[in-house]
């Protein structure tokens, strides 16, 4: 057993700040001595409190995110004040224990992991503070092959990022430190450009910069009240317009939460529910271990632990299965901790002691058990929140709010100012979740929960979350999952991945990892199922997918696509908005579609949208009755709540007399694909469906079955087809028709891991990898889809694109072989590193990986056709590089001839 020198910390006052120093031995650990800047814009007492009386932005909370933000805004001239209920770094950031990590799986997070490290690293010389960086390294220890593989890929990421890490042996690991039992690891990943810092120093100096640029801060000074407008925009959203605190208001129109644990509490002020659950975290301290001084920090994630060093201490702490969720933050809490539950973290102490015996040997000399916010997704709740004007997060930063907020604080204060940040934070951008996931406290709740028990899990391409599932189900839901749909989860819609020739597995509802007393489930179908997925190599379903997609380029296939984006544009200035909103020509004749990109002021890519110009209809949900022209717009479903939420934003900005309906949930949609989709849909319509009668990209309400139905001739697949959108009550009669009919043309199921890849394979772009608001569509290949004339949001800085060139092109990328693309590989021309790659899939008709990646010139030129065509292509993976062919179109129908129906060629993976 551990020898346990023990001091209770339960609700403790600011004696516990005391109480840590003394047992650490150390005042810079913390630097709590040091929090406040002698500066008379901030109030430390009750009695000189004072508030101004109006602000361009207020930010409430004084944590690492508020001091970066407030740094940020006032940097740009931002006349921006930040108020914080008790003192700067109350709450958690006191007792943070300051590691930084260089890289993580996801590109976002490895992006902004080196802006924060750039800030702490400039910071001391602007200010004058030191936030006292120390550089030691880190090591990721694996126990496991698996753990192993995931490293392999990890450190091919570290390329595409330029972060220096390496794959070391056990022997290896011993010799960064000595003290390391690597008996119990197959390796590790060494990553030298890791450290600590120490986050109340950076606080201070963060406000000093702040206060120097004329910001000003408010200590004591909690917020009682944020006050938005009564009357609603056009779009539903209300706007903020000032916070109420106990001495005096303050008009803005601009909020940033910052306020940590208490965020849910701090959006209730404005009537607002986040989706955000506060749990307890704990380290503990170890006792003097003086060898230990100076050696690299420690990730262990197999045994769901890390070691951070200071000094000659160990802090030690883990996720584990059952943590204690705070269901609501005690108000006088502030620098305080709560009583560790010593049975719960034995564990980790228990892993801690096998991987480095010289702990247990130590002891504990104390235990820091604070509140720490986990995300539906592990990811942070940055941004304008898409219910309220003004009203912005910069939150939930998953036991990660040191090495994150400082970045997410920096791209927030770009957001504020210039309306988007610089860099693509959709994955953290709060509008990545529907108003239905922010309101709903338990789906918050589970998938929260699964989320901090899977914090240091392998982070699978294609794994599933088991919590919160079954939260929106379409009308097909039943009848697939008869058919033996795989469902996938994503934007809280239950969609097939695929589908099994074994039988149906349905999604068990959640058993807490058997947690506060809840049994583990028997039914264990589904997580067997998805264990095929748990691999860095082909998918155990590899084939199971691939005869999906086989089936859609030689016979037809069905997709249910039924949680793509639905939403109606209409009303006196529908005409006028979509010109604005869209930069291709809308204003063609009723029923024709055009497919255009969605682009902000920096000529950014927002979103793509299908948009079909529509006349008043006979009054069911896909031929609505509406006055005048309007628009039917269909966008991926995985964007669309962003769709939403731009086009909103922009109605409610230039105030367009119209309305935006969203009947996403009212109307299916099937997807008829493949050679024998002309024939199956005749047959089923009595109508001429040929290119003379019904063209590519034109609409026309059909009847089948005796339904009224939207039938769009479109393809997300590359293949002649039609997408049928369907009233919510004649899903299933359409459905049954459609397999009476389909029988006869060899009709199969298909799901979205065949979707995907047939996109991919066809050269589609899919928004939010392949395109993002970091790129422009010159750079994404989207020329084509601007119009030449009339004015659209973006349009001043596509010229100044057109004019100047561009430095980076979106291209594709294939392998002769067989080993699997996932994302984020590094792309290689001549040696040097010039991409990476965005997404990647196996092309089965091409019978070979394909990826798509932006290609860069290392020294920051224009892109020119000399250099992209005159040169050797590489894309590595898994540590390994492979020879690639490169083309600026996909090397699969280039000539787009099968849209048209055109099947004059063999499949390239059959010849």
């Amino acid at each position: 057993m551990l020898r346990l020198i023990t001091r209770e910390c339960h609700l403790r006052p600011i004696t516990v700040q005391e109480c840590l120093l003394q047992s650490l031995g150390t005042d810079k650990i913390w630097s709590l001595n040091t929090r406040h800047v002698s500066n008379d814009s901030i109030n430390q007492s009750n009695a000189t409190v004072k508030v101004p009386e109006s602000a361009d932005v207020v930010i409430i909370g004084g944590g690492t995110a508020g001091c970066n933000t407030l740094y940020q805004l006032a940097k740009q001239g931002i006349n921006v004040v930040m108020l914080e209920r008790v003192k700067i770094t109350a709450g958690a950031t006191w007792h943070n224990t300051g590691l930084l990590w260089s890289l993580l799986p996801k590109d976002i997070e490895t992006q902004l992991l080196k802006i924060s490290k750039n800030l702490i690293l400039r910071i001391h010389e602007e200010t004058g503070v030191d936030p006292n960086w120390n550089n030691n390294g880190g090591i990721y220890v694996a126990r496991t092959k698996e753990r192993m593989e995931e490293y392999k890929r990890l450190s091919t990421i570290a390329k595409s990022f330029n972060v220096p890490v390496k794959l070391i042996s056990p022997e290896e690991t011993k010799e960064l430190f000595p003290l390391m039992n690597t008996d119990v690891i197959k390796g590790a990943l060494h990553s030298p450009s890791d450290g600590t810092a120490d986050p109340s120093a950076l606080c201070t100096a963060l406000t000093t910069g702040a206060l120097a640029a004329g910001a000003q801060v408010v200590e004591n000074c909690p917020v009682s009240k944020i006050l938005v407008s009564k009357n609603l925009w056009g779009s539903g959203r209300r706007q903020v317009k000032g916070v109420e605190t106990p001495y005096g208001t303050i008009k803005t129109q601009c909020v940033v939460n910052c306020s940590g644990a208490w965020a849910p509490e701090v959006a209730k002020l404005a009537g607002l529910t986040l989706p955000l659950c506060s749990m307890k975290h704990t380290y503990v301290v170890s006792e003097s271990i003086p060898s230990v001084q100076g050696l690299p920090n420690i990730r262990d994630p197999d045994a769901s632990i890390y070691i951070r060093i200071n000094k000659d201490n160990l802090f030690v702490g883990g996720f584990e299965n059952n943590p204690i969720i705070i269901n609501e933050m005690p108000k006088d809490f502030a620098f305080d901790l709560f009583e560790l539950d010593w049975d719960m973290f034995h564990q980790h102490s228990k892993k801690a002691a096998e991987l480095v015996p010289q702990f247990e040997k130590a002891g504990i000399k104390t235990s820091v058990c604070g509140p720490h916010c986990f995300t539906p997704d592990l990811l942070p709740l940055v941004g304008e929140d898409q219910r309220m004007r003004g009203m912005y997060h910069n939150v939930g930063f998953n036991s990660s709010g040191f090495m994150l907020s400082i970045a997410c604080g920096e791209e927030l204060a770009k957001w504020i100012i210039n309306g988007r940040p610089e860099l693509h934070m959709y994955k953290c951008d709060i509008r990545r979740f529907t108003p239905e996931q922010t309101e709903d406290v338990d789906w918050a709740k589970q998938r929260s929960h699964e989320c901090y028990v899977k914090k240091y899990h392998i982070m699978y391409p294609h794994d599933q979350p088991l919590a919160g599932r079954n939260l929106k189900q379409d009308a097909f839901f039943e009848e697939l999952l008869v058919a033996g749909a795989f469902y996938e989860e994503i934007q809280a819609y239950e969609r097939p991945g695929w589908f099994t020739p074994q039988g149906h597995a349905p999604v068990p509802s959640y058993d807490w990892y058997g947690a506060y007393g809840s049994v583990r489930r028997k039914d264990k179908r589904y997580e067997s199922l998805l264990k095929g997925d748990h691999t860095f190599k082909f998918s155990k379903h590899h084939h199971v997918i691939g005869a999906e997609c086989l089936a859609c380029r030689e016979q037809v296939v069905i997709f249910n696509m039924s949680y793509f984006s639905k939403l109606y544009l209409s009303g006196p200035q529908a005409q006028e908005a979509a010109n604005w909103l869209f930069t291709a020509n809308t204003n063609g004749p009723i029923n024709e579609t055009v497919y255009s990109c969605l682009l902000n002021e920096q000529g950014g890519i927002e979103g793509d949208v299908l948009v079909t110009a529509i006349k008043s209809g006979c009054g069911t949900q896909a031929d609505p009755i509406i006055k005048g022209r309007g628009f039917y717009l269909v966008s991926g479903g995985a964007s669309a709540s962003q769709t939403w939420a731009h086009i909103n934003c922009e109605i409610d900005r230039k105030g367009f007399n119209v309305a935006l309906d969203n009947l996403t949930d009212k109307i299916g949609l099937l997807a008829i694909q493949g050679p024998k989709s002309q024939e199956l849909l005749e047959n089923l319509t009595n109508l001429d469906l040929s290119n003379e009668q019904f063209p590519y990209r034109s609409a026309m309400i059909v009847n089948i079955a005796g339904h009224t139905v939207r039938a769009i001739r479109t393809s997300f697949v590359g293949e002649l087809g039609w997408e049928l959108h369907i009233p919510w009550q004649s899903c299933i009669p359409v459905y049954t028709a459609i397999w009476e009919q389909g029988v006869n043309f060899g009709l199969r199921q298909a799901g979205y891991r065949a979707l995907y890849s047939l996109s991919c394979e066809k050269g589609i772009r899919l928004w939010n990898s392949d395109m993002r608001i970091s790129d422009n569509p010159f750079e994404a290949g989207l020329g084509s889809l601007l119009r030449p004339y009339g004015e659209y949001l973006g349009k001043n800085a596509i010229e100044r694109v057109k004019e100047n060139g561009i430095k980076k092109r979106l291209a594709f990328f294939t392998i002769k072989e067989q080993v699997p693309f996932w994302g984020s590989e590094p792309i290689f021309r001549n040696d040097e590193i010039v991409g990476f790659l965005r997404r990647g899939e196996y092309g089965y008709a091409l019978g070979r990986s394909i990826g798509q990646g932006y290609i860069q010139d290392p020294d920051g030129q224009y892109i020119t056709p000399e250099f992209l065509n005159n040169g050797s292509y590489q894309v590595e993976v898994m540590g390994k590089k492979y020879e690639a062919s490169m083309t600026l179109l996909s090397p699969f129908d280039p000539e787009n001839k099968r849209i048209l129906g055109i099947y004059d060629e063999p499949l390239p993976a059959r010849q």
